[in-house]
C-alpha cells in the first residue's frame, strides 16, 4: 500500500468515527459507502486486507446496533 492509500485509509477511519458519533441523517448509508471504499483500498494488499477485516466487521456491528 502506497503512502496516498494509507493516508486515505486514515481519513476514512476518521470519517467513520465522526459519522457514528454524530449520527447525522443518512449516516448509516454514508458509513456503508466508506466501508466499501476501505475494502476497495485494501483489496490489492493481502496483508492489509487481513488486518482490516476484523475492523470492518466491528464497524458493521456498530452500524447495525445504532
Amino acid at each position: 500500500m502506497d503512502y496516498a492509500a494509507a493516508r486515505e485509509l486514515v481519513r476514512l477511519r476518521y470519517e467513520l468515527r465522526r459519522l457514528l458519533v454524530e449520527r447525522p441523517a443518512g449516516a448509516e448509508d454514508a458509513a456503508r459507502l466508506i466501508l466499501a471504499r476501505i475494502e476497495a483500498l485494501v483489496a490489492t494488499d493481502a496483508e492489509e486486507a487481513a488486518a482490516v477485516a476484523p475492523e470492518i466487521a466491528r464497524w458493521q456491528v456498530s452500524l447495525s446496533a445504532g
